[in-house]
């Protein structure tokens, strides 16, 4: 029986021949978090001029220090997005945040250190405590970012403060990984329409929101047990990446294991994975695809998803957390005895306390999915120090999913 880490890296090293990188603008990244594939250097300075971080007045050192005493003729405004004139030796500018210095000045007056702090004065005299000292309150050109410069490393999961850099320094387009298309395949008589005993597929909205704000392109097919039509569906699509939900466990109508039999192609695995929920796992080719098979339960097939899929289209090593990782103390103990041996994962949410459960760990109850703000990993005693999914003395790892 394989263990979650090892289903994990048999699912990345799968699905890393689909990725690939591709050139991306900005506006497709905003919501999608890519991960780059190349390092990225600015071909700019930012600031690209001396600026003023202050609302104020612009005038050089020297005049403060000269005309500490009488009062400093204002000759003009340079507001952001103009270049003002130069600046005669004892006299000011107005000047707005962001605008560029003008010539024949190296500082910038506040407002507030000035009489009678408010623009539009013919003259202003200064504050005592004014210090005539070049630089101050100026935002050197270049002091944030240089030409030349690498700003974003290779293998950067894309935040939004990354796109912020990019944009500022006028890099438009970024070198991501690229993601295959995938097919959303939900199976089963049972989610067919016209089932006398039918239930609503949660399973194919569940992975095509999970997958979509990814950034990949989905399809959705309903196949009932029915494995020729399962074949001929997969067949005649053009994804680069097949997942299945249910079908593949110990009953009399596996529709995908019934697939694979009758794929003499077929390089499917199936075996039971060493966690709860989401024991039955398969992958391998089917139907000349890429195939990921997930268990059928909706609990099963986030946690799934959550586990194995999301983190090798994001390009994560083995020890990398797809989502915000930590450590929390349970807060009241363990409502039910975790299964000898396996990786446990359950819902719960996050108090001053502590972890609090969610629901019990059956795996149907979905809606006590949607109610917790973390999945928690319960690992085997046994678990190796390199298990990503290992406990630290008696704090859990959670991956914040809310």
């Amino acid at each position: 029986m394989s263990t979650a880490k090892m289903h994990r890296e048999r699912i990345s090293e799968m699905i890393a021949p689909l990725t690939g990188p591709v050139s991306l603008p900005l506006s497709s990244l905003l919501e999608t978090p890519r991960r780059l594939t190349a390092d990225v250097e600015s071909p700019i300075d930012v600031p690209g001029f001396d600026n003023s971080s202050m609302d104020g007045y612009a005038l050089a050192a020297a005049t403060v220090d000269e005309m500490r005493d009488r009062p400093i003729p204002v000759h003009g405004r340079v507001a952001a997005g103009a270049h003002g004139q130069p600046v005669l030796p004892g006299t000011a500018v107005e000047i707005m945040t962001g605008a560029p210095l003008p010539a024949g000045t190296d500082m910038v007056l506040k407002i507030e250190d000035t009489s009678p702090g408010r623009f539009g004065a013919d003259a202003i005299t200064l504050d005592a405590r004014a210090e005539p000292r070049p630089g101050t309150f100026v935002r050197r050109c270049g002091s944030d970012v240089r030409t030349g410069q690498t700003v974003l490393s290779a293998g950067t999961l894309l935040t939004p403060a990354h796109l912020g850099v990019a944009a500022a320094c006028g890099v438009n387009q970024l070198p991501v990984l690229g993601l295959p298309r995938v097919l959303v395949v939900s199976t089963g008589d049972e989610i067919a329409a016209e089932a006398a005993a039918g239930i609503n597929d949660a399973n194919s909205v569940t992975l095509t929101a999970g997958l979509r704000r990814l950034g990949v392109d989905v399809d959705v097919a309903f196949v009932p047990d029915d494995p020729q039509q399962l074949l001929d569906r997969v067949s005649s699509s053009d994804a680069g990446l097949v997942i299945s939900t249910g079908g593949i466990s110990k009953g009399a109508h596996e529709v995908v294991k019934l697939a694979a039999g009758l794929d003499a192609d077929s390089s499917m695995t199936f075996e039971p994975i060493a966690m709860q929920p989401g024991g039955p796992q398969g992958c391998g080719r089917l139907a000349d695809h890429a195939w990921v098979a997930l268990p059928g339960n909706p609990v099963s097939t986030l946690i799934s998803f959550e586990l194995f899929i999301r983190p090798a289209l994001l390009g994560l090593a083995g020890h990398e957390a797809p989502r915000e990782a930590a450590h929390h103390r349970l807060a009241h103990g363990f409502d039910e005895a975790p299964p000898a041996g396996k990786l446990q994962v359950r819902r719960a949410r996050l108090t001053e306390a502590g972890l609090e459960f969610v629901g019990d760990s059956r795996s149907h109850l979905l809606h006590s999915y949607a109610e917790a703000t973390h999945l928690v990993f319960v690992s085997p005693e046994d678990a190796g120090a390199d298990d990503p999914f290992s406990a630290v003395g008696d704090r859990l790892l959670t991956w914040k999913i809310a």
